[in-house]
């Protein structure tokens, strides 16, 4: 157990991987392995962190913080407004790289957590963020004090969080990605065995957790999430350290291969997409594992990555011809659809025009002996205005809902008759036209005046039509 005073205020820029007190490492994930120092802090995931990033002589110093969102709780914004709950953490970090820009191959610093938005505001935001504002002032500044200035201000936000923080856990970087973090140091005793014994009775091994979200926070600060989700913590996670040092260089490389094959069973093409992404990550972490590890780079599982690239970028072509196939499909049937309605609508305006011009033609009473067709068109179509309109809408629904291509697939009754038809064809075509038949026959009984109207109001207009 660590105390304010053991808190580390300017972490030492020599290797101490080797050290017992680095019981944990993990990958932050470069394709071209060599992870860019410049770029760390500059990340919006899981919200924006404040940060400063300065290239110096002596070094690159970095300090940024973040609000982290550890709740797993149902409905947090509901329980955290109700019940004055929050499940959010503040995160920050401090380090500085072991050499100039181009020479540097590893950073080593500190991350700072604070257990609530109190103790972050209260003790130590004002002051990290002035430090922020001076390190960041100091990028085109040509003032000879300027790398002075600038690491003052460093040594002030490390000050400050050590004497304040809950929790610290010290942290080397390497050029390749890999990580080593040592073992979380609480800075009150009284919370670190309340923490542990509520941990260690709901079965949590509480210094892994806290190691956990540690190099979850690296990670985000370092990487930008690209071949998958952010929220896929679980592709590579934080591991124990071997005395090999190659165990956990295994488990990374089987995890990001289960994360590719879990991928390549998904038939979205931005799963393919992403599969590859990650094929290409895990080439990169094998060629550092080599480049590490020398001749002792030996037992490690084969894959033949090569062609598992050809087939996720032959899957990916198949689901790219599919959809353009499903794409030009849909576009003949909506043109058909389209065309089929309009012509529907056309007929009907042009049904209702005429009706209305035969409703009052222009002959007088006098006239109709020379126009007796005419005139009992004309009488006909006063009678029947409202009955040839009302089918005239009948018949654009009917048109409408048949040329709408997606009402099969996108409703669970469709898609079960669909499922149906092609198991067992014939039963299920002789079950439709049964249904269809009972459902027409009990229409006509249950409507029949409806329908006598409407058969007799045809007849006699087709035998007007026919003298």
């Amino acid at each position: 157990m660590k105390l304010v005073a053991d808190f580390p205020t300017n972490p030492s820029t020599e290797s101490s991987a080797e050290k017992a007190n680095y019981p944990y490492v993990g990958w932050i994930p470069t394709v071209n392995g060599r992870l860019s120092f410049r770029h760390i802090g500059d990340t919006r995931h899981p919200s924006e962190s404040i940060c400063a990033n300065l290239d110096l002589t002596g070094g690159r110093i970095i300090v940024a913080y973040q609000r982290r969102p550890l709740s797993d709780i149902l409905f947090p914004r509901l329980i955290h407004r109700v019940r004055n709950i929050s499940g959010d953490f503040w995160f920050a970090l401090t380090a500085r790289s072991n050499a100039s820009p181009l020479l540097a191959d590893r950073v080593c610093g500190t991350i700072w957590i604070y257990k609530t938005k109190e103790d972050w505001r209260q003790k130590a935001d004002s002051h990290v963020r002035t430090s922020i504002r001076e390190i960041s002032a100091q990028r085109f500044s040509y003032s000879v004090d300027r790398e002075a200035l600038a690491n003052l201000a460093y040594d002030r936000a490390c000050s400050t969080m050590a004497a304040t923080a809950d929790i610290a856990i010290e942290f080397e970087l390497h050029r390749d990605g890999e990580a080593v973090l040592a073992t979380p140091s609480f800075r009150e005793a009284a919370l670190e065995e309340a923490s542990v014994k509520f941990a260690k009775d709901a079965g949590h091994d509480l210094q892994k957790w806290v190691a956990d979200q540690g190099y979850f926070f690296l990670r985000d600060m370092a990487h930008m999430h690209q071949h998958h989700e952010p929220y896929s913590d679980t592709i590579l996670i934080l591991q124990d350290r071997d005395a090999a040092d190659t165990q956990w260089r295994k488990n990374i490389i089987y995890s990001l291969h289960y994360a590719i094959i879990r991928f390549k069973r998904d038939a979205d093409i931005r799963a393919t997409w992403r599969a590859m992404g990650i094929l290409a990550y895990c080439s990169s972490f094998a060629l550092c594992c080599q480049r590490r590890l020398g001749t002792r780079f030996v037992g490690f599982p084969e894959f033949n990555e090569i062609a598992l690239g050809n087939s996720l970028q032959a899957k990916a072509n198949e689901i790219l011809v599919a959809e353009q196939s499903f794409a030009n499909e849909q576009s003949r049937r909506f043109a058909h659809a389209s065309t089929v309605r309009t012509i529907a609508i056309a007929v009907t305006a042009i049904v209702i025009a005429v009706l209305a011009i035969l409703i009052q033609p222009r002959i007088s009473d006098t006239e109709k002996g020379a126009f007796p067709k005419l005139f009992a068109a004309s009488t006909f179509a006063a009678d029947n205005f409202l009955s040839f309109v009302g089918l005239s809408f009948i018949v654009l629904a009917v048109t409408w809902v048949t040329t709408h291509g997606d009402w099969v697939t996108k409703t669970p009754s469709g898609r079960s008759i669909l499922e149906a038809s092609y198991v067992r064809r014939w039963p299920s075509a002789v079950g439709l036209i049964l249904s269809a038949t009972i459902i027409g026959i009990s229409g006509c009984v249950l409507f029949w005046p409806v329908v006598r109207d409407i058969v007799e109001t045809a007849t006699e207009f087709l035998a007007l039509l026919s003298h």
